[in-house]
């Protein structure tokens, strides 16, 4: 679990590199200088039960001189099991305030497959908070699971407008008889798991999704960071084999590209 958290952390402060060189029309007097509430609601972030379910650590604000991606962290350990979490609709929903708890900030279901004893979930920003993060749940001792929600503000600002490079459409032709061809990430999945390519066939995956993702290569042979939605990353595959990969933010989202001769 800590390698995990670790992970999560350092991703969401590769976010906030990231996105320091957007524009963005939100200041640090928008971030709210008080904890944030949040717990486990039956129901998803579309149809959710207001009645609390599990509650959850207040999630600490990093205070009044914070900036725009700095990451706010709440832990708490659950007398349940992950098992028992998804067999049914639950949501971990995050509100602006005690004072103010009826304006929901974050939210993310409580969904995906569990890899390695943790699943971890993906909180979209609700009604124009600026919030967005993600949530680790992990098996702990016993009947019980830990819970570790990272929330940060503006981190799902987009560039006001791409770049030259950026707006270059991509020539989506099969890949058989193409040097090009495209993956569509979803949210959560790859419209296609595998894609079979020819050598020296660049493959750019583009985000469809509402949510932040990656693509990353288990071996290490790219990785594209964090890909907001409309972002785009290419590869070009030089050699023949197999390699998987996934979303370092959801690594229930796995892929396979098989390179052959041509």
């Amino acid at each position: 679990m800590r390698r995990l958290v670790t992970r999560l952390t350092a991703t969401l402060l590769a976010m906030v590199a990231l996105l320091g060189a957007f524009g963005s029309g939100m200041t640090a007097q928008d971030v709210v200088d008080a904890p944030h509430p949040s717990h486990v609601h039956q129901g998803s972030c579309a149809d959710l039960n207001p009645d609390v379910a599990y509650p959850l650590s207040d999630i600490e604000p990093v205070g009044p001189d914070a900036e725009l991606g700095d990451v706010e962290v709440g832990v708490t350990s659950l007398d349940i099991t992950l098992d028992e979490l998804l067999a049914e609709p639950f949501a971990i929903n995050v509100h602006e305030s005690a004072e103010n708890a009826s304006n929901y900030i974050a939210c993310g279901d409580i969904e995906g497959s569990v890899v390695d004893g943790s699943l971890v979930i993906g909180l979209g920003e609700q009604n124009g908070s600026g919030y967005t993060g993600v949530a680790a749940i992990s098996e702990g001792n016993g009947r019980s699971v830990d819970v570790h929600v990272f929330l940060g503000f503006g981190l799902s600002q987009a560039p006001a407008e791409a770049s030259p490079a950026e707006a270059t459409p991509v020539d989506v032709t099969p890949a058989a008889v193409s040097a090009e061809t495209a993956v569509s990430i979803l949210d959560y999945s790859f419209d296609a798991e595998t894609v079979e390519i020819p050598v020296g066939t660049t493959v750019t995956w583009i985000n469809d999704g509402g949510v932040i993702h990656t693509t990353t290569a288990a071996d290490g042979l790219w990785d594209s960071g964090i890909l907001s939605s409309g972002d785009a990353f290419s590869h070009t595959f030089d050699e023949a084999g197999s390699f998987d990969y996934i979303c370092s933010l959801h690594p229930s989202m796995v892929g396979t590209i098989v390179v052959t001769e041509p």
